[in-house]
């Protein structure tokens, strides 16, 4: 199993040579699955239990969780709910609910960095084959972004990743979806002749994308982000956040090991892994180019009629899409910015813009004009989740909001 082959990263050597023990976690994990998760994919087949009656199985009523224990209960994913109802010993409940109310205190942010995390992925070979495997490229675009965000804003509402509620089904859901497009693509089951080279391409969905996308793109990179926007997180705020996702990472099915314990050492893998010199091919440049032009609703956000809002899209959507590109060269490498089709020019400067207004909102905020901190953050969840389509959080979650 050639790791740069698989990675598209033609120094993967040298970043190995200079960070022996990271890059030695990062090959072993190329070939690395979730056990766990496989073995219940296995076992619906076996069983012949539907995908949507599986999913079912796998409650989202805080109050009655399903009991992993019940003899009706398929054992594979009865010690899956049980092993993911039996958090580490790391962890801390309340850490990661402070980390949820620091996340969420300007969630409408984090929730525009979204697009920047896909991109984070689109980048990596290995990240993007299993998608293009799957025959699902240039389509579906707006529905596997709201899909990803709709996951990231349950997952990150207080008290939403405790055992059963809704996050945590959410994610343990999504774990599993993970595991069933291994199996399709491991399998053939299509019969298309077209099976997964293993030796060539690395285990689909593998620990080491999972990592990188969980600690990368939806930890350090939002908060990269943020920082350049002018928001500042104390490290306390820090620590609880990357605690809240460390946990997030767990229930998905990432090994613990692969999982940084602290912001220190996810910002030094994430520094790491931009050290690698990666090739993004064709089909990574196609995805960006889908998800820069067709990644939005429109009608969300101009309240017209929807030819009108059509009609406007041809103008507008080309802005949106240049702008999009060029503020992402802020936060990728050079290199592979420009081999995905994103070109730098002075539009990236909205972020400089911008910045006086969002440290103005933050010292409103500071200063309490803007309510409670409670007020805040409740008032930014119901702005998100509506605009997504969720509803309104429950008195679990509201209350967790403190």
């Amino acid at each position: 199993m050639d790791a740069a082959s698989i990675t598209g990263a033609r120094n993967w050597d040298a970043v190995a040579e200079r960070h022996p023990e990271v890059v030695a976690r990062l090959e072993d994990g190329l070939a690395r699955s979730d056990e766990v998760a496989d073995a219940v994919i296995a076992e619906m087949h076996e069983r012949r239990i539907g995908w949507t009656q599986l999913l079912a199985m796998v409650g989202n009523d805080p109050d009655d969780p399903d009991d992993p224990d019940d003899p009706a209960m398929p054992p594979a994913l009865g010690a899956l709910i049980r092993s993911a109802s039996t958090p580490p010993a790391w962890f801390d409940p309340s850490l990661a609910e402070a980390g949820a109310r620091a996340w969420w205190r300007f969630g409408t942010l984090q929730s525009s960095t979204l697009y920047q995390s896909l991109i984070y992925g689109y980048k990596a070979q290995g990240f993007v084959r299993p998608l293009a495997a799957t025959g699902r490229l240039g389509e579906g675009t707006l529905e596997r972004v709201q899909n990803t965000a709709r996951w990231v804003a349950e997952a990150t509402t207080p008290g939403s990743m405790r055992p059963g509620a809704p996050g945590w089904v959410a994610t343990i859901r999504i774990r599993l979806l993970h595991a069933l497009i291994r199996d399709h693509l491991l399998r053939d089951r299509a019969g298309s002749g077209d099976v997964w080279d293993v030796d060539a391409w690395g285990v689909p969905i593998n620990q080491t994308y999972s990592a990188l996308t969980i600690s990368g793109g939806f930890l350090v990179l939002p908060l990269t982000i943020a920082r350049d926007l002018g928001i500042r997180y104390s490290s306390a705020e820090r620590a609880a956040i990357t605690h809240l996702w460390r946990w997030i990472g767990w229930v998905i099915g990432v090994d613990d090991e692969r999982l940084p314990a602290d912001f220190a050492a996810a910002r030094e893998l994430f520094t790491i892994a931009a050290e690698f010199e990666l090739e993004p091919d064709a089909v990574s440049k196609r995805l960006t180019h889908a998800l820069l032009r067709d990644g939005y609703d429109l009608r969300d956000a101009i309240p017209l009629p929807g030819p009108v809002v059509t009609m406007m899209g041809v103008v507008i959507k080309p802005v949106l899409s240049t702008s999009f590109s060029s503020i992402s060269t802020r936060w990728m490498e050079e290199s592979a910015a420009g081999a995905l089709g994103l070109r730098r020019t002075p539009l990236h400067h909205l972020v400089d813009v911008a910045r006086p207004a969002v440290r103005l909102r933050e010292v409103l905020r500071a200063t309490g004009l803007l309510g409670s901190e409670r007020a805040v953050v409740r008032r930014e969840l119901r702005t998100v989740r509506r605009g997504l389509g969720l509803p309104d959080a429950g008195n679990d979650q509201l209350t967790a909001v403190g």
